[in-house]
């Protein structure tokens, strides 16, 4: 079987969920994966694979060129479109009609609610039709996802909206292996001489950044470490809390980071969309066996049952609490941790997933006959 996974944009964080699918992907096929890359290169934490196939991103009128690049690239038995945008979900409607292939939509967040179209008139970069991500093309869509053969989702939030078969994210198990890194000698590559609390996503306004620094300042001596790019938390309200900035490490790098943080906060918000999206980060921190304190969102209770500290969204004395408990007792963010390395690859490892997508594939390709 060969597979080809299209992205909207490569040059983004939105990639690393087409990147997960194409692991699980690769347990059972050959794949590639598609999409638009900006001239200065692919998201920073994407691995630079050779079955990775970039085409050139532009606006309109040239994007009808790297439009047409991508049908041509899209020649899988199967093609899986993540997220209802016009470079991914767009592409592979034409490609599939002229190849007479099935086409399976994946939808990881809900995008319709990250620039709703209330928001449009205050912003109208967000529905410039020369931008082939501009929101009326996601909202149009969107409301196409009948089109596809097949709906997989990130989240059981998302399945219940779309229905189809619920994929979680992927992490290589073996990659994200505590076993054979030296933690001590990666904390002084990353400079962490005391407690860490590590933010490992890319700061959002959904993700709780704010309440995490607002917990984490209150325990004396204790460092919060954030991923981010350069332009990330510049707003001067960022200035009263003590941040450890870390430029958006490589892929192969980021299991060398989770082995150097005490724990790892993933501090979602109970906003709409932090409702419907699964942090993809909370799965890589399990396969290296962290301590995590999450928020009660989405699915966070269910996949971290036994084997994380959960607390209420945007609770700030909640948050300090959890991470002061795991800080203070070694012994009990281990055992934590040991679970939750467990767990994920009792449920979620590559081989696991794999199988989740090759019934799915398997099913839209015989009613198709192929």
């Amino acid at each position: 079987m060969k597979v080809t996974i299209l992205s909207h944009d490569l040059s983004s964080n939105a990639v690393m969920r087409a990147h997960r699918l194409a692991q699980a992907a690769r347990t059972f096929a050959e794949v590639n994966l598609i999409g638009p890359m900006r001239r200065q290169g692919g998201w920073p934490a994407l691995p630079q694979e050779p079955w990775i196939r970039p085409v050139r991103k532009r606006r309109f009128p040239r994007f009808y060129e790297s439009f047409i690049q991508l049908v041509e690239a899209a020649d899988g038995d199967v093609l899986i479109a993540v997220k209802p945008y016009l470079a991914s979900f767009g592409v592979a409607l034409v490609a599939a009609e002229r190849r007479e292939v099935p086409v399976v939509l994946d939808v990881d967040d809900l995008d319709v609610a990250l620039a709703p179209r209330s928001a449009w008139a205050a912003n109208p970069l967000m529905a410039d039709l020369s931008r082939p991500a501009s929101s009326v093309y996601v909202s149009l869509l969107t409301k196409a996802v009948g089109a596809a053969s097949a709906i997989t989702v990130s989240s059981t939030a998302l399945q219940r909206r779309f229905g189809g078969t619920l994929i979680p994210h992927a992490p290589d198990t073996e990659l994200f292996d505590p076993v054979g890194i030296d933690r001590e000698e990666a904390r002084r590559a990353f400079g962490f001489t005391g407690p860490t609390v590590l933010f490992p996503g890319t700061p959002r306004p959904h993700k709780g950044m704010e309440p995490l620094a607002q917990a984490v300042s209150r325990l004396p001596g204790v460092r919060l470490a954030v991923t981010c790019r350069a332009e990330d938390l510049t707003a001067p309200e960022w200035g009263r809390f003590a941040l450890d900035r870390i430029p958006l490490v490589p892929y192969p790098a980021l299991p060398r980071l989770l082995a150097a943080a005490d724990v790892v906060a993933i501090p979602q918000l109970s906003s709409e969309p932090a409702r419907y999206q699964m942090p993809m980060k909370v799965f890589e921190a399990m396969a290296m066996g962290k301590p995590i304190v999450a928020s009660s969102v989405s699915d966070l209770p269910v996949i971290l049952e036994g084997c994380g500290r959960l607390v209420p969204p945007g609770d700030v004395d909640e948050l300090a609490a959890a991470i002061c408990e795991l800080i203070n007792d070694p012994e009990a963010a281990r055992t934590l941790g040991e679970r939750a390395r467990a767990r994920c690859m009792e449920h979620y490892s590559l081989q696991r997933i794999g199988k989740g997508l090759l019934a799915v594939l398997s099913r839209v390709g015989h009613e198709m006959g192929r």
